[in-house]
């Protein structure tokens, strides 16, 4: 018991005596981001100044928002239907010869 109660006091010192730079440095990371928030709230351009194509802050703006359209949903109906399926043949087992094949004449009888 005695051991926990040492580790617990030890980090209670080390974090009184690191306590106000993390708090400086969460009051500074606040103060950073209230500045910003403002700067780009309140920012402005002349009325006659078009393009601000130099401008960081508008650049950014631009770049950051980007519009997106839903995706078109496509309705699907079922189509249902008959399907006539036919048996395959099947071949037969016996060889058939055509009865009036006659067999070409040989090479050496033909005329030259």
């Amino acid at each position: 018991m005695s051991y926990i109660k040492n580790i617990v006091a030890a980090q209670s010192s080390n974090t009184k005596s690191q306590s106000p730079w993390k708090l400086l440095l969460a009051l500074l990371c606040i103060a950073l981001v209230i500045a910003c928030g403002t700067i780009q709230a309140i920012h402005v351009h002349p009325d006659g100044d078009l393009s601000h194509a130099d401008c960081p802050l508008c650049a950014t703006a631009h770049v950051a928002v980007q519009v997106v359209e839903p995706p078109v949903t496509l309705h699907v109906a079922p189509v249902v239907s008959m399907v006539e399926a036919f048996l395959p043949t099947t071949p037969s087992r016996t060889i058939t010869t055509f009865a009036l094949f006659t067999r070409p004449p040989p090479v050496d009888a033909l005329p030259v």
